[in-house]
């Protein structure tokens, strides 16, 4: 005799949580990482974010990123997120939505 197996097609949810960095006591001359993932709008945003604490906090320095993964969005892989720790003090991104 046959036999059908009926299988539920929604994959189950992954949870994963990560614990908030500690704050720095200021950002003044930090090294401070603008991460945008490509989506319309996030650069402009980045942009007046970098002018802003630029101007408030003496010394800081800025680095640019965006992910190594996709086309016209672009994600942050594990190995990126840690190059990119490992490289500033503070990170700010944007996803434009």
């Amino acid at each position: 005799m046959a036999r059908l197996e009926i299988l539920n097609p929604v994959a189950r949810t992954v949870e994963h949580s990560v614990k908030p960095a500690s704050r720095l006591s200021t950002l003044e001359g930090a090294t401070i990482g603008l991460y945008w993932n490509m989506k319309a709008g996030g650069d402009c945003a980045l942009d007046r974010t970098e002018a802003l604490l630029r101007e408030k906090f003496a010394g800081t320095k800025f680095r640019r990123y965006t992910g190594s993964v996709g086309w016209l969005m672009r994600h942050c892989t594990a190995e990126d997120a840690d190059r990119i720790a490992a490289e500033v003090d503070a990170v700010v991104g944007t996803t434009a939505d």
